[in-house]
């Protein structure tokens, strides 16, 4: 941890020569996660979450990015029905479109760090067992994260980052409106970016 808080802090007062402005990138990152509980002798079905994104960047300058993105989420969660007492499948899927800007720093000529934030506003569709209960809401979605980038050539960089802190709206309880700001240090983001136009 006191890693990262020396990364976040005194890594800007470092310039990064190996991207220029008026470079592009496009790329994306994926997150897969399941989630069981256990009661002993029995557990619930799996609930499973994937996120896809996908973003075009610029280079306004050596070391900012700007761009649109797109997001698409499936979500399945079990959940017991009062009236039957039998586990019934919530199902989420949603897109939603915005902007991005992040911020790259140099740890070495193949390492980067960056800072990114992201403003996202979408649909999402919510239904139980897909044709007994369908919904319709909209989705807001504001984050920061940090992120590492290993570049073994000038044309490829690979993303990973950890943890994440956002707010989002209409998303966590799947009957009534809520919004939600959180602090996450536990899913690993993987991304893929091709840079071009140098």
């Amino acid at each position: 941890m006191k890693k990262l808080l020396f990364l976040v802090f005194f890594l800007p007062l470092v310039s990064y020569g190996q991207l220029s402005k008026g470079t592009k990138f496009v790329g994306g990152d994926m997150v897969y996660s399941a989630h069981t509980v256990n009661y002993g002798y029995s557990s619930e079905p799996t609930s499973t979450m994937f996120s896809l994104n996908g973003q075009v960047g610029y280079f306004l300058s050596d070391s900012w990015a700007v761009g649109p993105m797109v997001n698409y989420i499936t979500n399945n969660r079990p959940n017991i029905n009062p009236v039957t007492n039998l586990f019934e499948d919530i199902r989420v899927t949603g897109i939603a479109g915005g902007l991005f800007a992040r911020k790259f720093f140099t740890i070495s000529d193949n390492f980067l760090f960056s800072l990114e934030g992201k403003g996202l506003a979408g649909n999402i569709n919510r239904g139980v067992n897909r044709d007994i209960y369908n919904e319709s809401s909209t989705r807001v979605y504001l984050s920061l994260r940090p992120a590492f980038t290993f570049m073994p050539n000038p044309k490829w960089g690979f993303d990973a980052s950890i943890g994440e802190i956002f707010y989002q709206s209409n998303w966590t309880d799947y009957y009534l409106e809520t919004t939600n700001f959180r602090i996450s240090f536990g899913h690993v983001n993987l991304g893929v970016n091709y840079f071009f136009g140098r």
